[in-house]
């Protein structure tokens, strides 16, 4: 009997080890790239005073399968102090290589809401840099963070059962979709989204749905609709979500109307919402970058 129970303990951690061995944690160092670091008094490298944060955090890459088995590259930032933490998911915006997540936006602006306690998880979906497949802009690509409600349940400092999502442009549709198929998101802040792809005053998108949604030349409306964020809302399956909607009144792309949209839209289907308009930012709220990360951390502190 004790044989056997021993045998079990083994095949158990085997189980978890291949689980956890899935996704091989490929560490990224921010010192090793120009204008991060300075020298001190003893000739070592050290970070520069607006870096400082950066050595509280570790920052990974990692490959991992979707869900039809494409081989897909995902992003992992963790504080190094030990504990159990909060984690964000993070949907990037673009297509393919534009918007796709790079060292300054991992370094810049993601580690530092991963320095305040949080564990920042995202994908590069398919279709871009080191994943394979085809970006299908809301289509199978959603798949690709829904796995990583799995590679999260076996980060042993994560809180599993505290999960929040940030979406920036594309990244905010993402959200929605997100939420139509899983209720284990607890806050999610969307900045920068699209209320409806069918976007009158960007025509030339149309040309990118051709190239990247299926079947869009044969059934335009069915496909927009499935990749509605307005008629996601009603779909969401957390209704205790919160939501915080982000959006800059000069925002170039998309227009800032969709942030009312939005908002309108989730308060009539009588979920906790809050809104902001920053007055003078464009589309990447770049002049107010500091405010933003502070809103961010502040939302996600209150509500994870």
């Amino acid at each position: 009997m004790k044989k056997l129970f021993f045998v079990y303990v083994i095949l158990l951690s085997k189980i978890f080890y291949c689980q956890n061995s899935a996704i091989n944690l490929e560490q990224t160092f921010p010192e090793k790239y120009d204008g991060y670091t300075v020298k001190n008094d003893q000739g070592q490298a050290i970070f520069k005073q607006e870096y400082k944060y950066l050595d509280s955090v570790n920052i990974y890459g990692f490959n991992y399968s979707s869900q039809d088995d494409l081989k897909i590259r995902g992003f992992l930032i963790e504080p190094k102090l030990k504990g159990k933490y909060p984690v964000i998911i993070f949907n990037r915006g673009g297509n393919k290589e534009i918007g796709a997540v790079t060292i300054p936006t991992l370094t810049n602006f993601l580690s530092k809401i991963a320095a305040k306690g949080f564990i920042v998880i995202g994908s590069q979906l398919r279709g871009s840099g080191r994943s394979e497949g085809k970006d299908e802009f809301g289509g199978k690509d959603i798949g690709d963070v829904m796995k990583l409600f799995e590679i999260v349940d076996h980060q042993s400092n994560a809180d599993s059962k505290r999960i929040g999502m940030l979406g920036v442009s594309r990244g905010s549709m993402t959200n929605f979709l997100v939420l139509k198929e899983t209720d284990r998101v607890s806050a999610s802040i969307s900045i920068g989204g699209i209320a409806d792809l069918n976007q009158k005053d960007r025509p030339e998108m149309y040309q990118l749905y051709k190239e990247l949604i299926p079947s869009f030349e044969q059934n335009p409306k069915k496909e927009l609709e499935k990749r509605s964020s307005l008629l996601s809302i009603p779909l969401i399956k957390n209704k205790h979500l919160k939501n915080f909607i982000i959006h800059g009144a000069n925002d170039e792309r998309v227009n800032v109307e969709n942030a009312f949209l939005l908002f309108d839209k989730l308060k009539s289907n009588n979920f906790s919402t809050k809104l902001l308009i920053y007055e003078d930012a464009n589309h990447g709220i770049n002049n107010n970058t500091d405010n933003l990360i502070d809103q961010i951390i502040y939302y996600f502190k209150n509500y994870l």
